[in-house]
């Protein structure tokens, strides 16, 4: 074999080889991890997480991730129609959620994307990307206890 052939081949053997750790770094969307979920990440089905409604949440308008889940007084009295409770990370990209009471919305912290308290989509991600509605977990008062029930 001459020198110029070995050389040819020696260089196809590597490019061979680069490409192929190439596409096996390469992996499906499934495959990333998923965001950091503020707020402690999903709540399993069927669980109740509660709030101390004469410690947290006092005033309307103010907010709190607790497992996963985001909380929101919108009104006054301690009735459950007085709150909401959300899912805590956009479905767009995982960012997190954030209640703006001064226009009574919930927001991604990514890309803008804005909800109605009742998990509405009100405005799209400014990524260009699309949202879905947020989960909502019904919520019931025992006590001074808030709960919500995934």
């Amino acid at each position: 074999m001459e020198r110029n052939e070995f050389i040819k081949s020696l260089g196809l053997g590597v490019a061979l080889v680069c490409t192929g750790s190439c596409f096996s770094g390469c992996g499906k969307k499934s495959d990333s991890p998923e965001p950091n979920k503020p707020g402690g990440g999903p709540v399993p089905p069927g669980t109740g997480v509660n709030v101390d409604l004469n410690t947290q949440i006092l005033a309307v308008g103010a907010s709190i991730v607790v497992s996963g889940i985001l909380f929101i007084r919108i009104a006054s009295g301690n009735t459950t129609s007085s709150f909401a409770a959300t899912q805590a990370t956009c479905p767009h990209q995982g960012g997190s959620l954030a209640f703006i009471e001064a226009n009574n919305y919930i927001q991604c912290s990514l890309h803008s994307s804005r909800y109605t308290t009742a998990g509405a989509i009100l405005a799209q991600p400014n990524d260009g990307g699309t949202t879905s509605a947020l989960k909502t977990y019904p919520l019931t008062i025992s006590g001074n206890t808030l709960t919500a029930t995934a």
